[in-house]
């Protein structure tokens, strides 16, 4: 049997990334995955690049990764116009300007995706979806026809995605399309850091996902004290963004661990 947790969407937050492989460790892993954007939003990019590579967390690019991998000037991020869309300019901005050129190499050389073989499974990794690997969002409210196209482009049993910040899991045409949520930058209606286990015992598996709570008030200062926008600080404290509703988790079915 191998036992393996996935994360995603940690955007520079330092305090949820150590509280998450924190409770990680207790839960005994085999191997931990990340589905991109190690940076972006949050104070600390260096910081976590650098406990990703000390834990050797196999990682897929996020769009994230690119746009300051690359120093790109924006991070094709679906943003309303106006001050969500300056937000984002000033955190990319930001991001680029403090982020090592070592670890800008590291980020732009990370795989748009990857395909494993566990215990005879197969699962496919990617930020976006199979058919954009960086920027399709993959949302619980997906158009079905959408999601049918994406489930039958791939050969592999389990598709796992990032990008939304939104826990997700589906089921059609004997394909599971699993979302872990985020650690850094959570959308789920509630502060904290969310993630996704996965066991696997000869070609059957479950999966479960869990909440853990960080230090917010700390990183929300760090946001202040390094001069990021201040929404970017209200964002963490509400779990939401500000035109988001109420947490989708119980329309989608997912069983909810806290810690």
């Amino acid at each position: 049997m191998k036992k393996l947790a996935f994360i995603s969407d940690i955007h520079s937050n330092l305090e949820a990334l150590k509280s998450v492989l924190e409770d990680i460790k207790k839960e005994d892993v085999d191997k931990i995955y990340c589905l991109g954007d190690l940076v972006g939003y949050g104070p600390n990019p260096n910081e976590v690049i650098e406990i990703i590579k000390e834990n050797k967390i196999t990682t897929v690019m996020g769009n994230y990764d690119d746009a300051v991998g690359n120093e790109k000037d924006n991070c094709g991020c679906s943003y309303n116009p106006g001050r969500e869309t300056e937000v984002g300019d000033e955190s990319l901005s930001w991001t680029i300007k403090v982020t090592s050129s070592e670890n800008k190499k590291f980020l732009k050389n990370l795989p748009k995706k990857l395909s494993l073989e566990i215990e005879g499974v197969t699962i496919l990794l990617v930020h976006g979806s199979p058919l954009n690997y960086l920027l399709e969002y993959v949302k619980p409210e997906i158009d079905a026809e959408r999601l049918k196209i994406i489930a039958k482009s791939v050969e592999e049993e389990i598709i796992i995605t990032g990008h939304t910040h939104l826990m997700m899991a589906k089921h059609l045409f004997g394909k599971t399309i699993l979302n872990p949520g985020s650690v850094g930058r959570t959308k789920d209606g509630k502060s904290g850091a969310t993630y996704l286990i996965i066991e696997i015992d000869k070609g059957v598996f479950n999966y479960k996902f869990k909440f853990v709570e960080y230090e917010v008030k700390k990183t929300v200062e760090k946001i202040i004290k390094v001069g990021l926008p201040v929404e970017l600080a209200t964002v963490l404290t509400l779990g939401s963004t500000f035109d988001m509703g109420k947490s989708k988790n119980e329309k989608n079915n997912i069983r909810f661990f806290k810690v």
